[in-house]
C-alpha cells in the first residue's frame, strides 16, 4: 500500500495542478508545415484547428514531439498528414480525427495518444512500408489502427478500445503485431486480404456488439498467431478462406465460441487452451489441418506417457447447434441421454475438426524432503505416543 501512495504522490509531483490549464492556446487557421530535417517542438502550447490539419510533414527526417492538438468535432480531415521518408512523431495527442500516413517509408510514431470522433481512424497507413507505431493508446476511434495496402510494418504494444475494429489491416503483407491491448471494440482485429501477419503476447478480451471477436480473419494467409490471451468474446478466433494459419500456445478461454472456421484449410494448432468456452470450436469446410497437442477440457488417456492423449478430440457441433436453436437443452449438457445422442447424432465430417492427439495435464507429485527429516519425525511421533501411555 505504501508503495502506491509513493507512486501517486510522486505522480502529482511530476504534474503541477493546472499544468494543462497553462497551456498556450493557439488558433490555426492554416497547416504548420514542417519539411526535410525540420524539428517542431510543441511543448506549453495546445493547437487547435477545424477545417484543416494542424500540421503536415513532407521531404525527409523530419521530428514532431510534445504536440497537443484539438479538434472541432466535427471534423473529418486527420489532425496531422505525413509523406515522407524517415520522419518521427513523439508524444503526439490528438483529439479528433488522428493521424494519416500515406506514401511514406519508415515513419515511425512513438507514444501517439488518440481520442477519436467515432468517424475517422485514429492511425492510418495508406500505401507505405516500414512504419512503426510503438505505444499507442487510441478509444473513440472507427478504427483504432488502420492499414492499406504496404508491408513491413510493427506494431508494438497498441491499446485501442470503444471503436469499431481495434487494428484493421486491408491486403498489407509482413505485418509484426505485438503485444496488443484490444478490448471494449466490435472487434479486436480485422484482417483481411493479407499475406504474413504475426499477432503475439497480446490481450484481446471483452469484446462487445453484435460481432464481438477477438481476431477475425478473412482471405488471410500464413498469419501467425501466437501466445496470445484471447476471452470474454462471442468468437474468440474467426477464420474464413484463410490457409496456412498457423495458431499456437494461445490461451482461448471464456468465450462463447473459442475458435469458428469456414473454409479455412492448411492450419496448424498445438500447444493451445482452449477450456472454458461454451462451445471450444466450430468448424465449416476446413480440410488438412493439422491439430495436436491442444487442451480441450475433454475426456483424455495417455497411454504412452508422451503427454498427449491416445484419445482424439473429435469437435462435433451437433449439440451446440442444437441448444443454440433451444437454449433450455444447455442446461443438460453433460447429462447421459445428451452423451449418447451426441454419439448417435454425429455431425458429418465437413463440418469436425479433430486433434489427434489433445494435450494431457499431468500433475507428479515431487518429494524435497530427506531421510533424516524423516527420521527425526518418526522419533518425535513415537516419543509423542509414547507419553501419552504414560499419562
Amino acid at each position: 500500500m505504501k508503495r502506491y501512495v509513493w507512486i501517486v504522490a510522486l505522480l502529482m509531483l511530476a504534474t503541477p495542478v493546472g499544468a494543462e490549464e497553462d497551456m498556450e492556446t493557439v488558433q490555426l487557421e492554416a497547416p504548420i508545415v514542417i519539411k526535410s530535417n525540420e524539428t517542431f517542438d510543441g511543448s506549453g502550447k495546445r493547437f487547435v484547428s477545424c477545417d484543416q490539419a494542424a500540421f503536415q510533414m513532407e521531404g525527409t527526417g523530419a521530428l514532431l514531439e510534445n504536440v497537443t492538438i484539438e479538434q472541432c468535432g466535427q471534423a473529418e480531415v486527420p489532425a496531422i498528414e505525413v509523406t515522407g521518408l524517415g520522419h518521427q512523431l513523439i508524444d503526439v495527442s490528438v483529439q479528433g480525427a488522428g493521424i494519416k500516413v500515406a506514401n511514406s517509408y519508415g515513419v515511425r510514431l512513438v507514444r501517439p495518444l488518440i481520442v477519436g470522433n467515432g468517424r475517422a481512424e485514429g492511425i492510418s497507413l495508406f500505401d507505405s512500408e516500414a512504419c512503426v507505431v510503438i505505444g499507442a493508446i487510441i478509444r473513440h476511434a472507427r478504427d483504432g489502427i488502420y492499414v492499406e495496402n504496404g508491408s513491413m510494418h510493427q506494431m508494438t504494444r497498441p491499446l485501442v478500445t470503444d471503436s469499431r475494429y481495434g487494428i484493421h489491416l486491408m491486403f498489407p503483407k509482413d505485418v509484426v503485431i505485438s503485444s496488443p491491448n484490444l478490448h471494449g471494440n466490435g472487434a479486436g482485429a480485422m484482417i483481411m486480404g493479407t499475406e504474413r501477419v504475426r499477432i503475439e503476447n497480446g490481450q484481446i478480451h471483452d469484446q462487445t456488439g453484435a460481432t464481438a471477436t477477438g481476431i477475425m480473419l478473412f482471405e488471410a494467409l500464413e498469419t501467425t498467431v501466437r501466445a496470445n490471451a484471447i476471452f470474454g468474446n462471442r468468437v474468440g478466433l474467426y477464420a474464413e478462406k484463410s490457409d496456412w494459419t498457423l495458431i499456437y500456445d494461445n490461451g482461448i478461454n471464456g468465450n462463447d465460441i473459442g475458435l469458428r472456421f469456414k473454409r479455412a484449410n492448411e492450419m496448424t494448432m498445438e500447444g493451445n487452451d482452449l477450456t472454458g468456452n461454451r462451445y471450444p470450436v466450430l468448424s465449416f469446410e476446413s480440410a488438412h489441418n493439422d491439430v495436436k497437442g491442444n487442451d480441450w477440457g475433454g475426456q483424455t488417456l495417455d497411454v504412452t506417457g508422451d503427454g498427449l492423449s491416445d484419445l482424439p478430440f473429435r469437435s462435433d457441433p451437433y449439440l451446440y447447434l442444437l441448444a443454440d436453436t433451444y437454449e433450455a437443452l444447455e442446461l443438460l449438457y453433460g447429462s447421459p441421454g445428451l452423451t449418447v445422442l451426441e454419439h448417435v447424432l454425429r455431425s458429418p465430417d465437413d463440418v469436425v475438426l479433430t486433434d489427434v492427439g489433445p494435450r494431457v495435464e499431468t500433475k507428479h507429485a515431487t518429494w524435497n524432503g530427506s531421510v533424516g527429516a524423516v527420521v527425526m519425525s518418526s522419533l518425535m511421533i513415537l516419543l509423542w505416543g509414547f507419553g501419552r501411555k504414560r499419562l
